[in-house]
């Protein structure tokens, strides 16, 4: 039975389709949580904004209900794709719920969810006594699931939730065990506590943690991630689908969504966005609306929000963009580079599904050390520092590159030369590699920051050492009137190496 198909890759990211029996999602997507009792957001509005897909809480419907099994589409009003949660969040609020797994798994099935959760014990931010515990009970209920649920052939997709919160080793054994279980889709839980303190790093070493370790092709759900600023660097990673909460959380406490954080709403003049509920209101008007209705008005803005950043996410994937807009978003807010050193830990993963080049893919642009962990460069520096032997019985000479251009026009006038171009960003170009993606297709400003300099300079001396490792005859040309290049001199300098100097 197809549940999931993968149309493109970027990164470990993708676009695909999910298919359930309510109908095909593409993926990445987003899941809105709704509360089927109080809904400050009709569904009518939710599908207003362009949501296909909803989440809702089994637990709180069978409370509800008093147990009495009623389809859930019926009662949310939703002809699109439901999926339910087991109880998770009130077992992470509460510490404990009133039904075994048992029911609520029998209770999902009879209301006819598309995407069920298996009942999880979420880690959160807890002892590593209390994070072993969740990642242990989970597995048990996992495969004690299997006892009831035919979950390769059953029409609703059942999900598998990966523990262990920031202890990574029992993330990783959490992976590991449920990779070896049939169940269709898999989940990461417990981000939320770290997203809220703008912990991104966290989230992503969890979520990079787990999808190394899970089949590739099956999809992979990040539960309670609703923000903008999070959907890129999971993305890249491999997560498909989104579920949370935060646009009408947000909207209950006047909070506005931006793409790069969220804002008060009495600290705005102005809406810096042209949704439909921004077109017609000012801040203004809706801090002297009735509370009801600007939360519902700032909550419908919210899901604006949160659509627009996801498709941006979908373009920049068929584009070949995907890290250009990590390093952008990286810019919005100072806990972000550290979410991006984190990501660029997993380089090798993510470059190992990233295709060389695609249809609207014509250069990298090159704007902070964020750019040298593209996995695209990276692996283009890998190939040059591990694997390229130059020819034999040649002079090697570093010439500073100053633009793509020059590696494309530059020749040796001597034939016993061969040029090896320097350049930020990029680190190493020898001339017979010219053309390579992305040598002749990059541009970057000037002034180069200082901690890509440094990069360089390192870069280069791994050079050296295997030259002299090698034997390979090696001098340097650099010039003065560019500050990175004549850092490199100097550096070379130090290290032994004959270099001409020019202006």
């Amino acid at each position: 039975m197809l549940r999931f198909k993968i149309k493109d890759f970027e990164l470990a990211g993708r676009l695909g389709v999910l298919y359930t029996k309510s109908g095909a999602i593409e993926t990445p997507a987003f899941f809105p949580v709704i509360d089927p009792i109080r809904q400050e957001v009709t569904i009518e509005d939710i599908k207003e904004v362009g949501f296909k897909q909803v989440i809702t809480n089994a637990y709180l419907l069978y409370k509800r209900s008093g147990g009495q099994a009623q389809d859930v589409h019926s009662l949310l009003g939703f002809d699109g794709v439901v999926m339910t949660d087991s109880g998770a969040y009130q077992l992470l609020e509460y510490g404990e719920i009133s039904v075994d797994q048992d029911t609520i798994i029998d209770f999902e099935s009879k209301i006819g969810s598309d995407i069920a959760v298996i009942l999880d014990h979420p880690t959160g931010d807890v002892s590593r006594k209390r994070a072993v515990e969740s990642v242990r009970d989970t597995l048990t209920n996992a495969r004690k699931a299997l006892e009831r649920l035919d979950v390769e052939n059953d029409k609703t997709i059942w999900v598998l939730p990966i523990q262990g919160g920031k202890y990574l080793d029992l993330v990783e054994l959490s992976a590991k065990e449920s990779s070896s279980l049939p169940y269709p889709m898999y989940g990461i839980g417990s981000p939320s506590v770290f997203m809220e303190r703008y912990r991104y790093d966290i989230v992503v070493k969890m979520v990079g943690t787990a999808k190394r370790l899970l089949p590739p092709e099956r999809p992979v759900h990040l539960f309670g991630a609703g923000h903008p600023l999070v959907f890129p660097l999971a993305v890249a990673l491999g997560v498909d689908t989104f579920d949370s909460a935060s646009y009408v959380l947000y909207a209950r406490d006047d909070r506005y969504m931006t793409d790069y954080g969220t804002v008060r709403l009495k600290d705005l003049q102005y809406f810096p966005c042209s949704c439909p509920v921004c077109r017609k209101y000012t801040p203004k008007d809706l801090m002297e609306m009735p509370p009801e209705q600007r939360r519902r008005l700032l909550a419908i803005h919210n899901l604006y929000v949160i659509k627009r950043a996801i498709e941006r996410v979908k373009q920049a994937i068929a584009e070949g963009r995907l890290w250009d807009l990590i390093v952008e978003t990286s810019r919005y807010r100072p806990e972000m580079p550290r979410a991006v050193r984190s990501l660029s830990v997993f380089y090798r993963y993510m470059e190992s599904f990233t295709p060389t080049s695609k249809g609207g893919l014509k250069g990298v642009r090159l704007v902070g050390i964020e750019s040298v962990w593209n996995p695209r460069v990276m692996r283009f520096r890998s190939l040059v520092l591990t694997k390229y032997a130059p020819p034999k019985g040649k002079r090697l000479v570093l010439v500073p590159l100053r633009s793509s251009k020059g590696c494309q026009e530059v020749r040796p006038r001597e034939p016993d030369v061969h040029y090896i171009f320097y350049a930020p960003y990029l680190g190493l170009v020898p001339v017979d590699l010219c053309g390579l993606y992305p040598s002749a297709q990059f541009n970057y400003a000037e002034p180069v920051p200082y901690e890509v300099v440094r990069d360089l300079i390192n870069f280069v001396r791994a050079f050296v050492a295997r030259a002299r490792a090698s034997s390979w005859s090696l001098e340097a040309v650099s010039t003065r009137s560019k500050a990175w290049s004549l850092e490199v001199g100097r550096e070379l300098e130090r290290l032994g190496i004959k270099v001409t100097w020019r202006d």
